[in-house]
């Protein structure tokens, strides 16, 4: 994840991540907690966490799914895809923001940013499934609601 200092696990569902935040003139650090809820390997799973920092206060719960991805269509113009098994993520999170950084939300900057950092960490989770051998690449498929 983007901006991320520390990573403390405390058991295999709770941890708690630091990282670096910035939005506009307000900068510093917020802290989350986080619990990793409903786990379904290897379908899915939800994450609930609380974050604070910045004077303000984050509520979270986010959820994906895994499931095979159909082919390319073979149709309209012609795609570079790799060969083999594809995977769709269906991803989707409410969060409620308050203090300072909630001031940012009404016009559009929080969700900017929030969806270049999902952006990035689903083209991380790529790159590690290639890495990892697999020849099937990730799809992405936000359901948060964020216009394209």
């Amino acid at each position: 994840m983007p901006d991320v200092t520390d990573v403390a696990i405390a058991d295999e569902d709770h941890f708690t991540v630091t990282a670096r935040v910035g939005v506009a003139h307000i900068k510093g650090t917020m802290v989350m907690k986080l619990e990793i809820r409903d786990r379904r390997p290897p379908v899915g799973t939800t994450v609930v966490g609380k974050g604070t920092g910045l004077a303000s206060a984050v509520d979270m719960v986010t959820s994906f799914t895994l499931e095979p991805a159909p082919g390319p269509q073979l149709d309209g113009p012609q795609l570079a895809v790799e060969p083999g098994p594809r995977t769709l993520v269906r991803w989707q999170a409410e969060v409620t923001i308050s203090g300072k950084l909630a001031a940012f939300g009404p016009q559009g900057l929080l969700d900017r940013i929030a969806r270049k950092n999902v952006d990035t960490f689903i083209e991380g989770i790529k790159d590690g499934l290639r890495s990892a051998g697999r020849p099937g690449a990730a799809s992405q498929q936000g359901t948060s609601g964020w216009p394209d």
